[in-house]
């Protein structure tokens, strides 16, 4: 199904698989409940939406508006997002497994009390993204863009990043760099 330049009004429970949606908006009730499966967002608008609780899998979000999104409590396995804006996106308590995010700016988004197992930035700008209490063990930082981000020091162990960002991290475990 490819659904194009089109708002759709959701009410209630709706599940969407195997779709390609592009140029899409979502207009969705308070009772809205949607699962994604194999889908593919293409320049879509989901600006200040609340996909909370919602669950993706495989799903592809490309060249997507997605400022203040809300993902509390949802459920994304082998989802990527690509060169897309989540500016102040909010991701806190949701669980992200086999999650790629390459190229979008994910300014002051919120990963708080996050569920990590096999997520990956590639290439974004990260400045102020919070992921207080949230494990960082084994992500790479390497690429991205920061100059600070909110972290839970203690969580912050077993990570990658390059010579720039050393400073930072250092400093949030008491270490002077002369």
């Amino acid at each position: 199904v490819h659904l194009k330049n089109q708002e759709i009004d959701i009410a209630d429970r709706q599940l969407f698989s195997s779709c390609h949606l592009q140029n899409v908006s979502f207009k969705l009730s308070v009772e809205a409940d949607l699962e994604f499966t194999d889908c593919v967002f293409e320049k879509c608008d989901f600006s200040n939406l609340k996909f909370s609780k919602f669950g993706f899998y495989r799903c592809v979000f490309k060249d997507c508006k997605l400022l203040g999104t809300e993902f509390a409590q949802s459920f994304l396995q082998d989802v990527q997002f690509q060169n897309s804006l989540l500016n102040y996106a909010n991701f806190s308590s949701a669980r992200l497994k086999n999650v790629r995010f390459s190229g979008n700016a994910l300014k002051e988004s919120l990963f708080i009390a996050g569920q990590f197992k096999h997520v990956r930035f590639e290439d974004n700008d990260l400045e102020k993204a919070n992921f207080w209490e949230t494990s960082l063990a084994g992500i790479d930082f390497s690429t991205n863009q920061f100059e600070r981000l909110d972290v839970s020091p203690e969580l912050a162990k077993n990570i990658k990043v390059n010579l720039s960002q050393v400073p930072f991290f250092a400093a949030l475990h008491g270490i002077d760099i002369v």
